[in-house]
């Protein structure tokens, strides 16, 4: 048939997709004094199986470039597509009118999955040599493909038309941070050994990781460089640990394929399997430079970049990269010290259990924290002149002891700690107002909202001070009692008492003289 013709003369260079694995017809002709071909994937994926079917037996008349006679029985399935000549199924060729898109669809049906017995590649092109002329599917376990056939002579060339996109994935151990805490970043990235689709398609020969790494953190230390071969994490024992590798200027280059020596013009074998994921962790403590209270946070990023090789002997970065990113928080707490009526007062000093702070004057940023139950009382935090004590870069799912050290003067130190919760101040607090209308005898006759105004709590000192969950800690005036560890009233005891016996002798004594 003419179309069957002009499909076979075109090399069958039809573009197939499949989720899992993908067949193509490969047509395999040679020298009739050869009888014998092979097809060659030219840009087989290493670790990925490909497997030959052969559909039909194919026979060439006359001298190479005579004309090709396919014979055989019609697969079951395939009825729709193929039909018979003559009665001694001499020749198979394609139904007028079939459908190719139909064909191709059930061709990946029939044989997408098949890949038993099939050859694993080992990065470098795989070839199927030896195979007797005739028209063939091709398949293979690589995700997400397409493989076309781009040459009809003897050793014809397969195309894996590679479209698996590589992926990179930012996490973090803790996203709620005190400043001076140490964090762990996991970065995963799924990766592919060829970039772009059929006859373009370029090798990847390394990956190319970048992280911000903004000034919020420091002492960044990679922990773990590993490859895993089938890309699921779940199973460790295909895992290749590499040396682990410093960022260099905030990026780390991992290769992913080696130059094949000797070869000219340069060529390259992938080391790792297709598919496999990069799994990278490392630690970085979080500084006084990050953020606190902002509703953005502390967002940090990291970008894979495919470095491919196209043909100028030194790999080329692709024109895309995949990126993602993770987002910290740190926030505040507020003390505010008053009397019983609510007035500020001054003088006073606290003391909060595992807490290590910089600053001076009611304003500071912690330093370190600890939430050890042993923990000692940490640096002292002397309130304002307004009797605010503000404290910058806490986790805000805690609960701090609050020691009071020196009560303002005239006024009883506390004898208990308190607690005090961080503020949220990224949180927005909302309200709304209504109208009421009456009539003329005072009864409400409608009632209408107006609206709500939203307030954002931003990362100041002035903003903490107007928060509702400020921690207020009220001292009062008065006589101190012993259980505050000073001496307090016991002296006026002791001196009542022996003025009372004083005066009870006193009164026995008159009542015996006057006998």
């Amino acid at each position: 048939m003419k179309n069957f013709k002009k499909m076979l003369a075109l090399a069958l260079a039809m573009v197939m997709v499949l989720a899992m694995s993908l067949p193509v017809f490969a047509q395999t002709v040679g020298t009739a004094a050869e009888g014998k071909g092979s097809i060659t994937v030219s840009n087989a994926s290493k670790g990925e199986t490909y497997k030959v079917t052969k559909i039909f037996d194919a026979t060439v008349t006359g001298t190479e470039g005579g004309a090709i006679a396919y014979s055989g029985t019609i697969p079951s399935g395939l009825e729709a597509f193929f039909e018979y000549t003559d009665d001694a199924h001499s020749n198979v060729v394609l139904k007028k009118g079939a459908d190719e898109d139909a064909l191709i669809a059930k061709l990946q049906q029939l044989y997408g999955d098949d890949t038993t017995g099939g050859a694993v590649s080992d990065g470098t092109a795989l070839t199927f040599a030896g195979l007797d002329y005739g028209y063939y599917v091709v398949s293979t376990t690589q995700g997400e493909v397409a493989i076309s056939v781009t040459s009809t002579n003897p050793n014809a060339e397969v195309v894996d038309k590679n479209t698996t996109t590589p992926t990179a994935s930012k996490t973090v151990d803790d996203k709620d941070v005190y400043i001076g805490e140490t964090v762990t970043y996991t970065l995963e990235f799924n990766t592919t050994n060829w970039m772009g689709k059929g006859e373009e398609a370029k090798q990847v020969i390394k990956y190319e990781i970048k992280d911000t790494l903004p000034n919020y953190l420091s002492d960044v230390t990679v922990t773990s460089i590993k490859v895993d071969a089938d890309g699921n994490t779940e199973t460790t024992n295909d895992q290749t640990a590499l040396t682990t590798t410093q960022f260099s200027n905030k990026k780390i280059d991992v290769v992913w394929a080696d130059e094949i020596t000797g070869s000219n013009p340069k060529a390259y074998q992938n080391k790792y399997n297709n598919g496999a994921k990069i799994i990278i962790t490392y630690t970085a403590k979080v500084t006084a430079q990050a953020n606190v209270g902002d509703a953005d946070g502390n967002r940090n990023e990291v970008t894979l970049t495919p470095y491919v090789d196209n043909g100028t002997g030194t790999p080329e970065p692709w024109n895309e990269t995949f990126k993602d990113d993770e987002t910290i928080k740190t926030y505040g707490a507020a003390i505010h010290k008053v009397d019983d009526k609510g007035n500020s007062l001054t003088g006073a000093k606290f003391k909060i259990k595992g807490l290590t702070v910089t600053g001076s004057d009611g304003q500071y940023t912690v330093s370190d924290y600890s939430d050890d139950a042993d923990a000692e009382l940490g640096t002292e935090l002397v309130v304002d002149a307004d009797g605010y004590i503000y404290i910058l870069g806490l986790p805000s799912d805690i609960t701090l002891s609050v020691t009071e050290t020196e009560a303002p003067k005239g006024y009883n130190k506390l004898t208990a700690p308190e607690t005090l919760n961080p503020i949220k101040m990224s949180e927005t607090t909302t309200y709304s107002t209504k109208t009421v209308y009456y009539d003329a005898n005072g009864k409400v006759i409608h009632e209408e909202a107006t609206g709500g105004t939203s307030k954002e709590i931003t990362a100041n000192y002035e903003d903490l001070k107007k928060n509702a969950n400020v921690l207020k800690i009220v001292n009062k005036t008065g006589i101190e009692l012993p259980s505050t560890g000073g001496i307090g009233t016991t002296i006026f005891y002791i001196i009542g008492g022996i003025l009372i016996l004083g005066a009870a002798i006193a009164l026995i004594g008159k009542k015996r003289f006057a006998r």
